[in-house]
């Protein structure tokens, strides 16, 4: 058996291999190797040869715009989750223990479904594991500019990575950190800070790599470009609504929601109401000090 330990936002976990190599089908993951000999969060074993059998209470079907999770609870509190590609094709089944300390995993299909289904699991324990730890798993598009992140949020298609392009392009010292998934996760002195992560969708961008938080834009399309601060509900409902929520797990949602305030003690959202030009990215620029 392989194994290999990684560290994401400071979380040191284990993944063992019965078959193939993780870094083959998951190679995101090498900027966060690591030889750290601590005890990890949780440890997730890859065997393609378990045999799936459902037992427990169906709590959820949850759709996404590229995998879909079904999800069952069993008596002791443990998780069986079905990961179905495109919403209908089994790519993946994952079971946990009662402690969520030690997961399994078989994977099916094309060697491209594997991964996959590999990829999306792993997002779903490691939301599941860190939530108790003032963690956040973000749909975001995230720049840095002068040792600060800047996240841009949205639903999928209205423009936080045309935007996170617009700083690169057109306001100095930008650099995007990750364009899809990245981790907020709250400091020991309360400091909100964006991680780099695996996970960044379409674009490769997997940097290991954490700031403070300069600022979020909530990104909306309009023919003209202006920045709105949120009051706090207001906020708080983009933010959350950005977040993996697990809302399958009333602990682990509360949990979600309480680092959630958090951040906004320390960090206003905006809304962004723009174009798809240099002026939105001086807007918000100058809207967040930069």
């Amino acid at each position: 058996m392989q194994t290999n330990r990684f560290k994401v936002a400071e979380h040191l976990f284990e993944i063992n291999m019965k078959q193939g190599e993780v870094l083959t089908m998951i190679p995101s993951l090498e900027p966060f190797l690591t030889e750290d000999e601590g005890s990890p969060l949780f440890s997730l074993t890859v065997d393609n040869d378990i045999a799936p059998s459902w037992r427990g209470t169906r709590v959820g079907f949850f759709p996404c715009p590229s995998a879909s999770f079904e999800v069952y609870r069993q008596d002791n509190g443990a998780y069986q989750i079905l990961v179905l590609e495109d919403g209908k094709i089994p790519c993946a089944f994952v079971q946990s223990d009662s402690e969520y300390r030690n997961f399994s995993i078989a994977t099916r299909g094309s060697r491209q479904d594997m991964a996959f289904g590999l990829e999306n699991s792993l997002m779903v324990i490691y939301t599941l594991c860190t939530a108790s730890h003032e963690t956040l798993l973000v749909h975001s598009s995230v720049v840095e500019n002068n040792s600060k992140g800047y996240m841009f949020l949205g639903v999928s298609g209205q423009g936080k990575s045309t935007h996170s392009d617009m700083w690169v392009n057109h306001i100095p010292g930008s650099t995007l950190i990750n364009d899809d998934n990245p981790v907020i996760r709250i400091a020991a002195d309360g400091t909100p800070l964006v991680y780099g992560s695996p996970w960044s969708g379409k674009r490769p961008i997997y940097k290991n790599v954490h700031y403070p938080i300069g600022g979020f834009a909530s990104i909306e399309q309009e023919k003209e470009n202006r920045i709105r601060k949120e009051s706090i509900p207001v906020a708080f409902g983009i933010l959350l609504s950005s977040c993996s929520t697990m809302k399958f797990d009333k602990d682990i949602h509360i949990k979600i929601c309480g680092t959630v305030s958090k951040v906004l003690e320390r960090v206003p959202v905006h809304t962004l109401y723009c174009r798809p030009d240099k002026e939105a990215a001086e807007v918000s620029s100058n809207a967040f000090g930069v």
